[in-house]
């Protein structure tokens, strides 16, 4: 059998480390006498940049941490450090990828992740810290032609500043080089922390719909047209060290989450991106398991998505039409659904993350289909860290939710032991 899979701490509400550790009291503790009663679990941390800031103000402090795990079986094996403040029971929204990595405080909330990482590690251990996918860019709805020669002629549109000689906006390529300035940063003071520490500690950028990194495409190109071009200049300036050296640093301490839902959502297979990141030599960190809600456009289909319009979260919903476009709209909400009605019978994809075990009920599906035999064969060879990252229980509608949090969580968990076993 696989090893334990961890479920990331991101459903729960809590913002303050005192918070925290409730949760991991008062679920985590209960959900892993369910799945794994007579052995260490492993645990996806969700820490918010206060909690963050609690856990390094004092060494006593994270010790203390470190012994309420120890006390319960329970290590950690990540940290999702992409939404910096309050996640739960407020208004999220596009606020989710602020502060982005164009600022200080995106840098700074980052770094004192990897230093609690750091020091809740085992010596030797490797680990890794999911975050923001640079910025987020959608402002619009729009329809976007997915075919090569589609993808070819926007590229050409949008222009490009690259080692290719293209052109890009000022401001855009401005912008990018301070993106790439501060992950290159990030990437040097992770590999010192990592040497200093004996722990193996990587940042996992994960591409989402609507933002700079998206698409397969777009995370590869921006690897090597930005970060390895801009970084290696940077990082092997005034001789500090060779270009290989620059490279190999920024390879291994800048790698990628793979969420399967918002490949999902932009209608690719996860494992076709899983393969072309590790053909292009890109470290693959992190595995999250997760699914998009999908229907087929229809008057029901559009009713029963209504249910799912919420407040809280956004849920960049994608259609895809014939001859290779894709209608994107940035939110799901009464003015989407209304501009779907004129696409009936096209399949549509919103990065509402709905339970794995949901098998669809004749009118929605899921795309957990794309969890394949295959998939979770590629994973366990390649050693890839998989979690479970549903984090939308208390906005899912009745008919989708198990009892409690801990009830869904198991059967999210029993869900991909099973899968993940048959592939053997």
């Amino acid at each position: 059998m696989m090893s334990a899979i961890p479920y990331c701490l991101n459903i729960h509400p809590g913002e303050s480390l005192a918070e925290v550790r409730d949760v991991i009291e008062c679920h985590t503790r209960a959900v892993k006498a369910r799945v794994c009663p007579d052995a260490p679990y492993p645990l996806g941390l969700r820490l918010s940049a206060a909690a963050t800031e609690e856990l390094t103000s004092d060494r006593a402090v994270l010790d203390a941490f470190a012994a309420q795990l120890r006390q319960h079986a329970l290590f950690v094996t990540g940290i999702n450090g992409f939404p910096y403040g309050t996640f739960h029971q407020t208004a999220v929204k596009m606020a989710v990828y602020q502060p982005d990595w164009a600022t200080p405080e995106r840098l700074t909330y980052t770094a004192r992740l990897a230093a609690v990482l750091a020091g809740l590690l085992p010596e030797g251990a490797t680990g890794n810290i999911s975050t923001v996918p640079l910025g987020y860019k959608r402002q619009r709805s729009e329809v976007e032609d997915q075919t090569s020669e589609g993808r070819r002629k926007r590229e050409e549109g949008r222009g490009r500043q690259d080692r290719g000689g293209g052109m890009r906006d000022e401001s855009d390529a401005q912008r990018m080089t301070v993106y790439v300035r501060q992950l290159a940063v990030m990437a040097e003071f992770l590999d010192d922390l990592s040497v200093r520490e004996g722990r193996d500690i990587v940042l996992a950028l994960e591409p989402e719909p609507d933002c700079l990194l998206e698409t397969t495409d777009d995370v590869i190109r921006w690897f090597e047209d930005d970060l390895l071009y801009q970084g290696i200049r940077w990082l092997s300036g005034s001789g500090r060290r060779t270009h290989d050296a620059a490279e190999a640093l920024l390879r291994r301490r800048i790698g990628l989450c793979l969420d399967t839902c918002h490949f999902a959502v932009a209608f690719e297979d996860p494992l076709t991106a899983l393969i072309r990141f590790e053909s292009a030599c890109l470290r693959v960190a992190r595995i999250q398991l997760s699914a998009a809600l999908r229907a087929t456009i229809s008057e029901d289909s559009l009713r029963r998505l209504h249910d799912f319009i919420d407040p809280v979260y956004l849920h960049q919903t994608k259609i895809r039409l014939p001859r290779g476009r894709i209608a994107a709209y940035p939110d799901l909400t009464e003015a989407t659904l209304d501009a779907a009605r004129g696409q009936a019978g096209c399949e549509v994809r919103t990065h509402f993350h709905v339970p794995l075990f949901f098998e669809g009920d004749g009118v929605l599906a899921s795309t957990h289909t794309d969890l394949t035999p295959a998939f979770f064969g590629r994973a366990r060879a390649s050693r890839i860290p998989l979690e479970v990252e549903t984090y939308t229980f208390d906005v899912l509608p009745p008919d989708l939710r198990a009892p409690t949090v801990i009830d869904s969580l198991v059967r999210e968990l029993e869900w991909v032991g099973a899968r993940a076993d048959a592939e053997k």
